[in-house]
């Protein structure tokens, strides 16, 4: 399902982004976005664990021609307020502020991980954040490197983000990527973290990606990997990588790598990351089904315990040190020149 600006602005400004008290998730029968089959089989079901904004369970599907997993049926636009609520991680302000703990390790990390995949950055170097949220890897781009041109992308900015990344110069495209203004051959760099498998229309989405980078420019994509060996510890729709309604597409290795090159682009490679959040996210579920939405019990499992996410990031990095694949992947891949 594509979703047009128009129909996103008029979406947003009759019935803004909110933790409403209308929890109506509409949805609607999908085909799988990688091969188009209509052929399915459920492998899960999950709702709302993390927000709670609605009660509805949903099925997780894998195709039975190629074996992507999707979410299906899918939420249709009129369900963008419940599925992104005002208290939604990249709109809400919590884990913002220079004294915040959890705020300065996540910044650490990222932009630890953008300079491992960026390589040499020339002055005026163009760089794409595609679901930038609230712009922190931006804005400390913006202080460490301020003769790059920086740019946002996102389906919507609270006013207070757009004011505060537009007065350090860095430039916002509001709306989604399918249908998002962007010219061709413009980008050097381009990251797309944790937003591959929110998008409708995956395959539109990163042919205009393909389209915006530079020949020999790079993109750096991360997203759950359904390969993680702790997905199967959660069977029953729990697992965090699902986070039922806002991921519609999931993938691995294989399957990404396998769209990427459809699209435009050719691997340069592929590795598992810490997952410490899906740890959480596994476990507040889990404990939710079994002792109810509103057991005490699920905020063990809070982001802001430090104590869970570090430990959670031991567990993976031996994990992956033994050969096993995480929940999380990351894929750097890029537009190949022409001769």
């Amino acid at each position: 399902m594509t979703i047009s600006r128009v129909q996103l602005k008029m979406q947003c400004d009759s019935n803004p982004v909110r933790q409403g008290s209308d929890r109506t998730l509409e949805t609607r029968p999908t085909t799988c976005s990688c091969c188009g089959s209509d052929i399915s089989r459920e492998i899960a079901r999950g709702r709302d664990y993390i927000y709670q904004a609605s009660d509805v369970y949903l099925s997780l599907v894998t195709c039975e021609r190629c074996e992507h997993i999707y979410l299906n049926p899918q939420p249709t636009i009129s369900s963008l307020p419940v599925m992104y609520p005002s208290n939604y991680g990249t709109f809400s302000s919590k884990f913002r502020g220079g004294y915040n703990l959890l705020a300065v390790i996540k910044n650490k990390v990222n932009f630890r991980r953008f300079k491992a995949v960026a390589g040499v950055l020339a002055k005026g170097m163009r760089i794409l954040d595609v679901g930038c949220g609230n712009g922190e890897l931006l804005r400390a781009l913006a202080t460490v490197r301020p003769d790059l041109e920086l740019y946002g992308l996102d389906w919507h900015f609270p006013a207070t983000t757009r004011e505060e990344l537009e007065a350090v110069g860095i430039h916002l495209v509001e709306g989604t990527l399918e249908d998002a203004a962007l010219p061709e051959n413009f980008f050097d760099r381009i990251l797309m973290y944790q937003l591959v498998e929110h998008l409708w229309e995956p395959r539109i989405g990163l042919a205009k990606l393909a389209t915006t980078l530079r020949p020999g420019g790079v993109i750096a994509i991360e997203t759950p990997d359904t390969d993680g060996y702790d997905r199967h510890l959660f069977p029953k729709g729990t697992w965090g990588g699902y986070y039922v309604p806002r991921h519609l597409n999931l993938y691995n290795f294989e399957r990404l790598a396998k769209l990427l090159g459809e699209t435009g682009f050719e691997i340069v490679h592929q590795k598992s990351l810490p997952a410490p959040v899906i740890w959480c996210y596994s476990l507040q579920a889990a404990l939710q089904e079994r002792y109810g939405p509103k057991t005490w019990t699920a905020r063990l499992f809070d982001l802001q315990n430090i104590a869970a996410l570090a430990g959670f990031t031991l567990l993976d990095m031996a994990a992956i040190g033994i050969g096993l694949k995480s929940s999380n992947q990351q894929t750097v891949a890029r537009k190949p020149v022409s001769d």
